[in-house]
């Protein structure tokens, strides 16, 4: 989990003005915009705003004769109705090239890889890297041996430490690029759990793997810290002293790219994590919040490295919510020397737009293609037919992912519903109902239900399947589901059919087929699909029978395994399972018009909580 735990430094913030002679950087970054071009509630056009706002920075520099790079940290895409859309506009006509559009028109520099650019499988992430101006970076994925689908442009692999202009469109572990006649050094590495979270990896991404390969529960073998240090080595070699490391690693990660384990990085971009970095304290359009926002730490976080110098950690809130922009100096040795205090997160708002034209006395635009990418994907009937209203809410459906992740909400419960509904109309007799909080990407804030805002909170829009499990399995399954509360993980459970109450100082149990005895499960009670109870667990031990039968639906991730449920996957390869082959977007749509007759009313909070924690005092 990322920790905002922030130690205090002697190092001192301070203005550029005030700055010693050296050598000044500006660093744009964001990471996991996900495709999120408009804000499907508020219709924001959040892209639009993020790239004016990336301008207006880059003319700050400009003006001030201040080197700038552009570098993002992974998650570029996520499948979702934007993501679509570009297949159907003209020069593009593939799934996700309008995020490389949107990129290549800001003249991004680099993007750190993380894992929601797979999850179109390998052949779309080949399609989008070989339209990319810009290298794609990551120390710890093996593209050697993947296998492509015939028509696909080949995944080219780039001279590593090489010049990010002649990367563009390949895969390297590092690459610099030249600002203000200096070499500045820039390394990625793709989260530790990256296979976990992928939909059927084996399948969707044949032949790609970690360095070193990865276990049984697709873990990495080796740790990438080593691998970072070897190219550090490799740009020190060619001269480069100033090196930023894209780290994506999500809020559990098994390996931590800890500063305190490397040397020679000298700002950290983190990314995949649930919080941001900020000032309390606006200076016009610098460290300008969106209202409402409150950063969860101050931005930058200093750390020291092995070597006893300084580390500054930075990240943005995700989904195109704002720009980073790091102003950092550095001395003749490449050692940090200072941060501008005009540093810190910039709202993708037209507010901020307006701050940035003040304090350049001349207009902030999107740049033309930005727009022109944009007006595009609107106008095609996919976009167009998602405005349809299908209901309406009387409170605001919680999908925020620090909530989903968390803890049970109105939406997670109304999703999971939803599928219980669906199976048993479909399928069969069905007991109980698991979704993932990590597969719910927005929240719907109301009052009316659009295609939109269920399609933008169901991106994935993973079918909905039913396997028989037996109480061994249901109990390992849900201390999966709990194992690594408080950190924020997508396994996470949002739940229809059962109650379950648990305890995060126990033992975490992951991964396991089956399990005679719980751990964090204090109860387990199972309402059946006749309507009979069924305890399973009371008083931290199993009742009854562990060899009785229930029926599960849930999604086709986490049926294959997907967020460590590797119980799912035994159960399913040994007994089959039922694919009615709808997908939960539609079923989420059918619930709320057959069955509530258009009318959600689910407030928060939850009446009668399916999910209870009894050490609430974490």
């Amino acid at each position: 989990m990322w920790l905002f735990a922030v130690s205090l430094c002697l190092l001192l913030s301070v203005p550029i003005s005030q700055a010693q002679d050296g050598y000044t950087l500006q660093v744009l970054h964001s990471s996991d915009n996900e495709s999120a071009f408009q804000d499907p509630n508020t219709l924001e056009p959040k892209i639009l705003n993020f790239a004016a706002v990336a301008a207006g920075l880059q003319a700050v520099a400009a003006a001030e004769g201040i080197g700038s790079i552009h570098v993002t940290a992974g998650d570029h895409t996520l499948p979702g109705p934007f993501y679509e859309a570009a297949a159907a506009v003209e020069g593009l006509g593939a799934n996700g090239l309008a995020d490389i559009a949107f990129y290549n028109a800001m003249g991004l520099h680099a993007n750190g890889i993380g894992n929601h650019e797979f999850d179109g499988g390998i052949n779309d992430f080949a399609t989008m890297l070989a339209a990319a101006d810009y290298p794609f970076i990551a120390v710890n994925l093996d593209f050697s041996a993947v296998q492509l689908a015939e028509g696909t442009p080949a995944i080219q692999l780039g001279e590593d430490g090489g010049n990010a202009v002649d990367n563009a469109g390949k895969v390297v572990k590092s690459a610099w690029v030249e600002v203000n006649g200096e070499k500045i050094g820039l390394i990625g590495r793709a989260p530790a759990g990256f296979f976990e979270v992928i939909n059927d990896p084996d399948e969707t991404l044949p032949g790609l793997d970690f360095v070193g390969g990865r276990d049984e529960e697709n873990r990495p073998l080796v740790s990438a810290v080593g691998m970072v240090l070897e190219q550090v080595t490799l740009l020190e070699g060619q001269g480069v002293n100033k090196i930023v490391l894209l780290d994506h690693a999500q809020d559990f990660t098994s390996d931590p790219l800890s500063a305190s384990d490397l040397r020679g990085i000298d700002v950290i971009v983190s990314a995949g994590s649930t919080g941001f970095m900020g000032s309390d304290m606006a200076m016009g359009p610098f460290n300008l919040l969106r209202e409402g926002d409150a950063a969860n730490a101050d931005y930058p976080t200093w750390r020291e490295d092995s070597e006893g110098n300084p580390v500054v950690i930075v990240n943005t809130d995700q989904l195109y919510s704002y720009v980073g922009n790091l102003i950092v100096t550095f001395d003749a040795a490449g050692v940090i020397q200072s941060v501008d205090e005009r540093s810190g997160p910039v709202a993708s708002t037209a507010a901020a737009i307006a701050a940035l034209s003040e304090y350049l006395g001349s207009e902030v635009t999107v740049p033309a293609a930005v727009q022109e990418t944009y007006d595009a994907l609107h106008s095609t009937d996919l976009i167009q037919e998602l405005f349809e209203v299908v209901g309406t809410t009387n409170g605001e459906l919680n999908g925020l992912r620090a909530n989903v992740r968390s803890r049970e909400t109105n939406l997670g419960s109304l999703a999971a519903d939803s599928a219980l509904w669906f199976a048993n109309a479909t399928v069969g007799p069905t007991d109980i109902a698991l979704k993932n909080g990590g597969g719910i990407r927005a929240t719907i804030l109301g009052p009316n239900v659009t295609r939109l805002t269920i399609n933008s909170a169901l991106a994935f829009n993973n079918a909905m399947v039913v396997v028989e499990l037996t109480g061994g399995e249901v109990i390992a399954m849900m201390e999966n589901a709990l194992s690594r509360n408080p950190a924020l993980d997508g396994r996470f459970p949002q739940v229809a059919g059962m109650y379950v109450e648990f305890d995060s100082s126990r033992e975490a149990i992951s991964d396991a087929v089956s399990l005679d005895a719980p751990s964090r499960i204090e109860t387990l009670v199972i309402t059946r699909a006749d309507g009979s109870e069924d305890v399973l667990v009371a008083e931290n031990a199993a009742v009854g029978d562990l060899a009785r039968t229930f029926h599960l639906v849930t999604n086709n991730f986490l049926l294959r395994g997907g967020d460590g449920y590797q119980v799912l996957a035994a159960a399913s390869e040994e007994r089959g399972f039922a694919d009615p082959g709808i997908g939960e977007r539609q079923i989420l749509t059918d619930y709320i018009v057959e069955v509530l007759g258009g009318a959600v009313d689910f407030p928060e909070p939850i009446m009668h909580p399916r999910i209870v924690k009894l050490n609430e005092e974490e």
